[in-house]
This record gives structure tokens, sequence and C-alpha cells, in this order.
């Protein structure tokens, strides 16, 4: 990818439009991964997509990539727990500005609407969510809702979600 890349805000209404409509369906144009492990990741890739963030065919392996094109020509990134956290994590930083999404690693209480929870063991990723409503107390959040593929959830608590969480924040994306 050559020449000068724009910032992008990422479309967070957008992704959570795109999860509240197939959190208990099936976009037929998406391959469905349900009998081969889930489609957790499938899925939010799917929300992260709607809500802008290009599909990235630019990196140097595989690993720095992020697309799905259909289900033979696709990255691991897009469909695995564990390779999306690497690649959106790895992508951009504070001090690069390439091509695709810009996230990292964040405090439960920095989340907003569209952003993405993961359940890990042993500090790897094998679960993905998105975060499609917050509850707050007054200015203090009390909990997030969360949607979510295999099994298929619409706006459920993730105070309920048992296991060791990680919180990632979508910032943008560069076109």
């Amino acid at each position: 990818y050559w020449g000068e890349s724009m910032f992008y805000e990422y479309d967070r209404m957008g992704a959570v439009q795109y999860a509240r409509r197939w959190a208990l369906d099936r976009n037929p144009r998406f391959q469905d991964y349900e009998e081969w492990g889930g489609n957790c990741t499938n899925y939010i890739s799917q929300c992260v997509n709607a809500g802008g963030v290009p599909m990235d065919p630019y990196g140097g392996n595989v690993m720095k990539k992020w697309y799905w094109y259909s289900d033979k020509n696709r990255t691991p990134s897009w469909t695995g727990a564990q390779p999306f956290f690497e690649y959106f994590t790895g992508n951009n930083n504070d001090d690069t500005d390439n091509f695709g999404v810009y996230a990292a690693e964040a405090d439960y209480d920095e989340l907003e609407l569209g952003d993405v929870v993961q359940l890990i063991k042993d500090g790897k990723a094998y679960h993905t969510m998105i975060i499609t409503r917050i509850l707050l107390d007054g200015d203090e959040v009390y909990d997030y809702l969360i949607s979510q593929n295999t099994y298929d959830l619409l706006d459920y608590p993730l105070s309920l979600k048992v296991g060791e969480r990680r919180y990632l924040k979508i910032f943008g994306y560069y076109k």
C-alpha cells in the first residue's frame, strides 16, 4: 500500500446496528463457522467492518492482514479469536498510519459502543464479543451489554459472563 493515509473515525453506531441485526442470525454473504469451532470472531469481524474498518490485504504476511473474501480466501485474524487480537493490537499504534484498523488493549472503564471484549485462558483469547449497549448509573458504567454468535446472544450483561477478560478499544482506521 502506497501513498498518504488518512485517519477515519470508527462508525460505532454502524458496527452496533450490524451487531444487533445479526446477533441471533447469520449474514448469508459470509460462511457460518458454527460447526467448525464457532462463529464468534467471524461475526465480530463483520461488525467492525460494518463500522467502516476496511479489510486489510496489505501486511507482510498472513498474520498482518485481516480479510474475508470467501471461505477459501480469508485470514486467521478474521475468524480466530487470538489472531484477531494480535492483528488488532499490532496493526497500527500512535506513530504509524499505514492502512487498516487502529486499536489497542484498554481498561474496562474506557470502553464504548462497538468496542470488543474477549474471554481469555492462559493469555490466549478463545471467544470474542461486541458491546452493543451501556448501562449507566448516573455517570458511572453499571454494566455493558454484549452481543455475540456461538452461542447467540443479543444485549447480554457482560457481568454475567464467566472467565478472564480483555478489552479492545477501536479508535478508527487508516485508508
